[in-house]
């Protein structure tokens, strides 16, 4: 069950592994539903209202049961069936076909869960290949979307939008700032910085200007440049690297799969033990009824117990297990064909800018040109110049004068040449800085001395850059990519794991690149490199006989990883990180020997699964469910099959257990247990690898009669010793020679009886407490009792034709019923019929029925049950014990439920919400009424007592005004007559006493008043106080010029106090005042 995996022909194109996918889901369910289909379907129908078919696994269909794993296994196996025969017409034999062949004997056998779990392993294993070989096609296409499909085209002075592909050779384009360049030309006009680091692994931009080339997919950094077409589309460097790389995936075609190489032979072997297990069965019973048909089982175990899971899992499972391993270690690989790969590695290639160095810029040598200058000076002054510039090199000029402290000020006039260098005032002083041919431009002269200087720098590795103050030259300085600090401890430790093959691959000038090599000791450079170069050195050294791993980071390197054994992407170059095998994350060196070690073991442990488990494992598996378990009993014989599939699942789990040591491969752990299961594994994976078997099946050839008296010997002993039986407590052993049944009773222990066919011993425990069920099977462990108001069609399954009964007045109920027992007699049970529970059942209903059909409905649903059960069980003993031996010793009839039928409980339900509903709307109703009476008679004395209390208290109030009001009007009435009255020789007398009566007649009337009398009272007595005793003369204010003299102070006109002016009557001319 493999897929044949396209390459070059449509690595450019997208392919659906969506149908796969949903068959696998498919697959998957239909195995789910199968397994959890009754309890599922009695738990979902109640919820959704609707009748769930409860069958065992399956579906009605056509008047049968139809089980989901069969259907799953139809579908998968036809998927199956078609890549069995499209290799067989292609000349070989896959696993497709072991696949097939074990789907169908599990279908013929009547196990269609073990073939339908068959097909759902494979169909796994394929989706992780589907998974893989996607991640390469996505590559491809990120690296055509590397150049860009349209373009600026200048014709006549304009600038048209056209399509790239409509370039031709002489046309004019132009190419804005930020922007990648569509084809390979020379520049017209303009300058820039090209950055070619994706295509050369150049680390820094490249100056551009007129008469230069450029290529295809560079990026413009600073300025706009017009470009001369010369090659367009499939024709560029960059259409060559895609061509190369498309190649080299099609020649690298996957590995032969294991499963599919080991199977030419394997097949044959396994079809020709399950023909040979028949025959020898089929000669064994050809005296006995039934022979063919029982000589069928042990080939049909043949044929599933070496079905080729195990091998199929072998190398798939170890390789998800390797990958599980590195998850979250910075490292990813994209299948387990590389890992393979990886594991026979013998050489390695490395690319420089990157790779082997951090592609970080560092300040190497600075050189004065000129006495008295230091290299502080000359910092300083590069920083000032600078600081305005976004260039690489100025960048890292300034940050190392910064992290020296050098203190620099900033320049005025600052001009740039993109890609060549800068000129700027600093200060007085004119600073220009940049290349050797920006100092020619500029009509610098350089000395011999400094030329000498910068030979030497670029025989070191470094770029230069020249300082010149008003037009003199200061000094040098060095600019260097620094080399990785681990890389020379990671390339010492390939060198421990047997390769000692390293080459450096660069496109830098070959002193740099000789430079790196002879710090890192390696011997083989290759400077200089095209994309193509790169791929031609590896196909070289492939052809011969090495296995060359390649690590790169640039788009350069995509050929070269293509067509190398093992391509090692480091870094954020999406086309060359999809491009390779291995893509390494964060520390990009480092993993390399773990990931060398991790291959080996992972090769191991995959020759481990192979050899041991899908082989060794199998075959004595054969030997066991197919030769020996036959030979027990006739019970075994048929159970052989499915005893075949439990041991074929045994093995896959094995194969996995295995692969999953990988889980824990080179991890640090103090757990003592683990450390020594650690050692023994370790132990036994030497002995495996110095395991090879081509010499073992040397080995066996010349000492085949030693092998094969020895295999006759452990035959023989393996069949005596099956005649070992165990019997387990609480279990007798019921002896059978050539059929007949012995008198003899095997007690627990260890016996040794005749093996098959002589003797077959059948197990069973008497003292069990059995039970049988009449009208219901339990789902589970669904033993509670149910009554009939409770829910039904939960937990169990009810058979219709045996729950339905008629009462002694006419009415239907239906029945649910238990009956316990333990067996009595083993042989009776055992022998004396053929199926002594179905016959116990039958005797069950027959009892039950008669005892409630003595019986008025009403009686059976209002009484207790237990004397219905006792009479049910005294009845259904007297019967085992008068009319039918079966062996069986009743203990007891319960019933689970009695109620009437499924089509009226609905209704009974409804009759007994309807009066719980009205009871409870009565009680509310009445709770209600109650609690407003209650509500309305505290409202009502609520209402009576603030009456109450505010009619006292407005009585209180008017009592207490109308007594403080009698006081005040006593007090000042008995002090304002006072003042009427004047000592005489005959006491006191009033006077004016009219006026006095007409006064306190006024205070009735104005409220008022009384306080402007008192006020007057007490004026008056104050001014008596001051004049008493001379003449007063009072001004009548409303005679004018007139004074008169009152002789007596209170000739007053008293009535008219406390009354505004306005309202006093008025006054008569002429008129006098009155006396007193």
């Amino acid at each position: 069950m493999h897929r044949e995996i396209s390459h070059a022909d449509q690595a450019f194109r997208q392919e659906s592994h969506a149908g796969l996918y949903f068959l696998t889901a498919i697959i998957g369910l239909l195995i789910l539903l199968d397994l959890a289909w009754t309890p599922l379907a009695a738990w979902l129908g109640p919820q959704l209202g609707l009748d769930l078919p409860l069958y065992e696994g399956g579906l009605p269909v056509f008047g049968g049961a139809w089980r989901f794993a069969l259907l799953a296994a139809l579908i998968g196996s036809a998927r199956v069936l078609y890549g069995a025969l499209e290799s067989l017409t292609a000349g070989r034999l896959g696993a497709d076909l072991a696949l097939g062949i074990a789907v169908l004997a599990a279908i013929l056998i009547n196990q269609p869960l073990v073939a339908a779990e068959v097909v759902f392993i494979g169909l796994v294993g394929e989706c992780l290949e589907a998974i893989t070989f996607s991640r390469t096609q996505h590559a491809i296409r990120r690296l055509v979307e590397l150049t860009p499909r349209l373009c600026w085209l200048l014709r006549d002075g304009e600038q048209i939008k056209t399509p790239v592909a409509e370039l031709k050779a002489g046309d004019k384009i132009l190419v804005r700032p930020g922007k990648r360049i569509p084809v390979d030309g020379i520049v017209v006009e303009g300058h820039s910085a090209v950055d070619q680091s994706a295509l050369t692994g150049e680390s820094l931009p490249i100056e551009k200007g007129p008469g230069n080339e450029v290529l295809a997919g560079t990026l413009n950094q600073y300025g706009a440049l017009i470009i001369e077409v010369r090659s367009a589309g499939e024709h560029t460097v960059m259409g060559r690297v895609i061509e190369l790389t498309s190649r080299a995936l099609k020649d690298k075609a996957p590995l032969e799969r294991t499963a599919d190489r080991l199977a030419r032979w394997f097949l044959p072997v396994v079809l020709g033990l399950a023909a040979l297990t028949f025959l020898a069965n089929w000669w064994w019973f050809r005296a006995v009824e039934g022979g063919l048909y029982m000589a069928v089982y042990p080939a049909l175990a043949v044929l599933v117990v070496a079905c080729p899971c195990a091998l199929i899992l072998a190398t798939p499972a170890t390789v998800v297990a390797a990958l599980g391993r590195l998850a979250g270690s910075g490292v990813l690989i994209k299948g387990g064909a590389a890992l393979e790969r990886l594991a026979g590695v013998d050489a390695f290639a490395f690319d420089k800018t990157g790779t082997l160095t951090t592609g970080q810029l560092q300040l190497g040598t600075i050189i004065p040109a000129q006495d008295g200058v230091s290299s502080h000076e000359l910092l300083r002054l590069a920083a000032a110049a600078e600081l305005r510039s976004e260039h690489p090199l100025a960048r890292m000029i300034v940050r190392e004068a910064r992290q020296l402290g050098i203190e620099f000020e900033s320049a005025s006039e600052f001009q740039a040449q993109p890609g060549a260098g800068v000129t700027a005032l600093v200060g007085d002083q004119r600073i220009a800085i940049g290349n050797r041919r920006f100092f020619e431009n500029q009509g610098i002269e350089i000395p011999p001395h400094v030329s000498a200087a910068l030979g030497e720098l670029d025989r070191t590795g470094q770029t230069a850059l020249l300082l010149a103050r008003n037009g003199k030259v200061l000094g040098l300085f060095g600019a260097r990519d620094s080399i990785r600090p681990e890389a020379e401890g990671v390339l010492g430790e390939l060198r421990g794991l047997g390769i000692n093959n390293i080459a450096l691959l660069t496109g830098d000038r070959r002193p740099t690149a000789e430079a790196l090599a002879g710090a890192l000791g390696i011997t083989e450079v290759k400077s200089e490199c095209l994309p193509a170069d790169k791929a031609i050195w590896i196909e070289r050294q492939t052809a011969d006989g090495r296995k060359v791993a390649m690590v790169g980071d640039g788009i350069n390197d995509a050929p070269a990883l293509a067509v190398a054994s093992v391509g090692l992407a480091i870094g954020g170059i999406d086309v060359t990180a999809e491009a390779g095998d291995v893509v390494l994350l964060r520390e990009p060196l480092r993993p390399l020997p773990f990931l060398i070690r991790l291959s080996r073991q992972t090769v191991a442990i995959i020759q481990q699964n192979i050899l041991i488990f899908a082989f060794g494992f199998n075959i004595l598996g054969i030997v066991l469910t197919a030769w020996i378990m036959p030979g027990w009993s006739e019970e075994a014989r048929h159970a052989s099959p499915i005893w075949a599939a439990i041991y074929h699942q045994l093995g896959s789990l094995l194969v996995l257990f295995n692969a999953m040591r990988l889980l824990g491969f080179e991890r640090a752990n103090d757990f003592a247990t683990l450390r020594g299961l650690r050692s023994a594994s370790a132990a036994v994976d030497r002995f495996l690898e110095r395991l090879d078997l081509h010499d073992l099946s040397h080995w066996a050839f010349d000492h085949w009669k030693p092998l094969l008296a020895c295999t006759a010997g452990f035959l023989a002993l393996a069949y005596a010793l099956a005649g070992l039986t165990m019997i387990p407590p609480e279990q007798v052993g019921i002896v059978r020679r050539f059929g007949r049944v012995l008198d003899t009773e095997l007690q627990p222990g260890l016996h040794y009886r005749l093996p098959w066919p002589f003797e077959r011993v059948t197990r069973i425990e008497p003292d069990r407490l059995r039970s049988i069920e009449v009208g219901f099977r339990a789902i589970g462990n669904a033993t509670s009792d149910l009554t009939w108001a409770a829910r039904h069609a939960e937990g169990i399954l009810r058979k219709d034709e045996e729950t339905l009964m008629m009462t002694g007045d006419g009415n239907l109920v239906e029945v649910q019923a238990r009956v316990f027992y333990t067996i009595g007699n083993a042989r009776q049970y055992l022998f004396g019929v053929a199926k002594a529970e179905a016959v116990l059942q039958a005797l069950a209903e027959s009892v039950l029925r008669e005892v409630i059909a003595e019986r008025p409905f009403l009686d059976l649903l209002a009484k207790g049950r237990e004397e219905f059960q006792k009479e049910a069980t005294a009845r259904l003993r007297a019967r085992l014990n008068h009319e039918y031996q079966l062996g069986i010793e009743l203990h007891s009839v319960a019933f689970q439920d009695l109620h009437p039928p499924q089509q009226v409980v609905d209704a009974y339900y409804a009759v007994t919400r309807s009066l719980s509903q009205r009871e409870q709307m009565l009680v509310e109703a009445r709770r209600e009424s109650e609690t407003g009476v209650a509500r309305e008679r505290v409202a009502k004395q609520r209402i009576a007592s603030g009456a109450q209390a505010e009619y006292e208290g407005t009585l209180r109030r008017s009592e207490a005004e109308r007594d403080a009001f009698l006081s005040l009007v006593g007090a000042q009435r008995v002090g304002w007559l006072s003042g009427f009255v004047t000592p005489t020789p005959l006491g006191l007398q009033p006077c004016n006493l009219v006026a006095a009566l007409l006064a306190l007649e006024c205070s009735q009337e104005d409220p008022e008043l009384p306080a402007q009398l008192t006020e007057l009272r007490l004026h008056l007595e104050a001014a008596e106080q001051v004049m008493g005793g001379r003449p007063k003369v009072l001004r009548d204010s409303r005679l004018k010029g007139q004074m008169h003299v009152m002789p007596e102070l209170m000739k007053l006109r008293l009535p008219t106090l406390g009354r505004d002016p306005e309202s006093r009557p008025p006054r008569q001319p002429g008129a006098q005042e009155e006396g007193p």
